[in-house]
């Protein structure tokens, strides 16, 4: 698919891999849905990508809520007429010990994460089998194939998301729609900062600041962490494939390799 002038709907868009997905889609020319839970954030973004270009739009969404998803797509579809891609990225993390989890963390994380995944997706497929035509990207994690102790919802919450893909590529394939998912490294953010790098701090020793650095200097061949920019450019990739579904691309400087 060219992706010049089409329409992509980016859920989580004002965090810090959402704005590296957005921003590689605009630079190829696509109109965008900039999709979170601060409308002034969405907004402000939604004004910074236009400025360079194509046309964005800043809306609200709540991906846990089905009638929030459907709010979403029918804003967008009359603004713009049309969507293109989905990128499901909205997503948050509970660090614990398994013992530890509260029931509440673990229906946040699956809720958003996993729920929200299905309820968005849920939402926009109708409007693309119409048109026979739509690229799902849903972003994931290097947890759902290494999974690091301490992520017990986050981890299942992300081998779901690769679950999701797999069925619908296979539901949506006669429509001409692809479902792929992407699952980021180790990316230098707030997720790391806030909650994966104090917690792996008292295992490691290592400082909690500058954690993803290094791990990834330690465990990835490349021995440097992901950017956010690594990512986008991935899901470009992944929109403008034909002939790729039902795949999982893992953009970790070969921590995984299978």
């Amino acid at each position: 698919m060219e992706l010049e002038g089409k329409v992509a709907i980016v859920t989580g868009a004002t965090g810090t891999l959402g704005r590296g997905i957005c921003s590689a889609l605009a630079r190829r020319g696509m109109r965008l849905i900039i999709a979170d839970l601060d409308q002034e954030r969405c907004d402000d973004f939604a004004a910074e990508i236009a400025a360079s270009g194509p046309g964005s739009l800043g809306v609200r969404i709540d991906v846990t809520s089905a009638a929030s998803c459907t709010a979403m797509v029918r804003r967008c579809i009359e603004v713009f007429g049309q969507i293109d891609a989905l990128i499901n990225n909205a997503g948050v993390i509970e660090v614990a010990p398994m013992t530890e989890l509260s029931e509440t963390s673990w229906d946040r994380v699956i809720d958003v994460n996993l729920k929200g995944t299905f309820l968005c997706t849920q939402a926009v497929v109708p409007h693309m089998i119409a048109r026979k035509t739509g690229r799902i990207v849903n972003v994931a994690s290097v947890a759902a194939k290494r999974p690091a102790p301490l992520q017990t919802a986050y981890a299942a919450s992300k081998h779901g998301i690769v679950g999701l893909s797999q069925v619908w590529c296979q539901e949506l394939a006669p429509h001409d729609i692809t479902v792929n998912t992407l699952c980021p490294g180790f990316i230098d953010s707030p997720m790391w900062h806030d909650h994966l790098g104090p917690a792996l701090a008292k295992t490691t020793g290592a400082d909690p600041a500058d954690m993803a650095t290094t791990l990834a200097r330690t465990l990835m061949p490349l021995g440097r962490p992901q950017t956010p920019r690594d990512m986008g450019e991935a899901v470009a990739y992944l929109c403008t494939a034909d002939n790729v579904t039902g795949q999982t691309l893992t953009v970790d400087g070969g921590l995984t390799m299978y």
